[in-house]
């Protein structure tokens, strides 16, 4: 716990001044990013922070569910508000015509609420789901209402494995810290395998009337 300890301790209290505070901006921002880690990572590492005494019990949990709640409501308003701005832009119509956003918009099209509490379950499916529902002007009370209801029984679920196996947990953690340099080189390699494989799986499923740069 020596790690989470010290990240607390010498980047969330210095920085927001309360270390609940900063974590639940830091949920908020960090996972509006394409690499950020899964929230899962965050519900987890949250978890075994209650268990060792470095959070609140309510207090930690309501930062990382909170946090996740606010990432996808941002995500909501991303897709209803900037990217209708975006649409006559080249980043956006790239954007709008990516395979991942169009099955989005039509599992959102044909499925409604359940297509935003089926995505929690597929990683990599959340973000274009709920970008999605904005764009598509789902009414936003019913999806925070949805969405809210379901993170709180998701990330409440992953707490508690978390606080259950910290010891696990913290293992891992020592056994990443202790690989140093070589950790940062394996991620910065699954990190370029990821985008070689998403560019050559593009390549040969572009579809034709696709928009490219070149149509530009």
């Amino acid at each position: 716990m020596e790690f989470l300890e010290s990240c607390i301790n010498d980047f969330f209290i210095p920085i927001f001044g309360d270390a609940h505070l900063g974590l639940f901006l830091f949920v908020w921002f960090s996972a509006i990013f394409p690499l950020a880690p899964p929230e899962e990572a965050f519900t987890l590492l949250g978890g075994a922070c209650i268990a060792g005494g470095l959070l609140s019990p309510f207090l930690g949990g309501l930062a990382i569910i909170g946090g996740i709640i606010a990432t996808d409501i941002t995500q909501y308003w991303m897709g209803r508000g900037v990217l209708g701005l975006l649409s006559g832009t080249r980043i956006g119509k790239r954007f709008i015509q990516s395979r991942g956003f169009k099955n989005a918009k039509k599992k959102m099209a044909a499925k409604g609420i359940w297509a935003i509490i089926g995505c929690r379950f597929f990683f990599g499916t959340r973000a274009p789901t709920y970008v999605a529902s904005g764009f598509l002007r789902y009414s936003f009370v019913k999806f925070a209402i949805v969405d809210s209801s379901i993170v709180l029984l998701h990330g409440v679920g992953f707490l508690v494995v978390g606080y259950a196996f910290v010891d696990q947990i913290d293992s891992i953690i020592v056994t990443v810290e202790k690989a140093g340099i070589w950790a940062l080189v394996g991620l910065i390699g699954l990190i370029a395998a990821f985008f070689t494989y998403k560019y050559i799986k593009s390549r040969r499923n572009r579809e034709p009337g696709e928009f490219t740069d070149n149509q530009a």
